[in-house]
This record gives structure tokens, sequence and C-alpha cells, in this order.
């Protein structure tokens, strides 16, 4: 038992470094080309 708590505690301290480094990482950029465009209506 005290090996399974061992394992998840391993686990969650992997995944909130992991949530850390990726929320820390780049800022987000807008991207300057490409996207979506506008939807002209066909006729």
């Amino acid at each position: 038992m005290k090996f399974l708590r061992q394992v998840f505690l391993a686990v969650s301290i992997g995944g909130i470094v992991a949530a850390a480094l990726r929320t820390r990482g780049k800022p987000v950029e807008t991207p300057q080309q490409g996207g979506w465009r506008e939807v002209t209506p066909q006729r």
C-alpha cells in the first residue's frame, strides 16, 4: 500500500511540474497570417 501511495505522489508531482512548465512557456502569439477568413456569401 505504501508503494502505491508513493507512485501516486510521484505521478501527481510530475503532472504539476509539467503543467507549470507548459503554462510558463512561450507567450501565446496570434498568427500574423493565415487563419480564418470571412465567409463571403455565394450567389
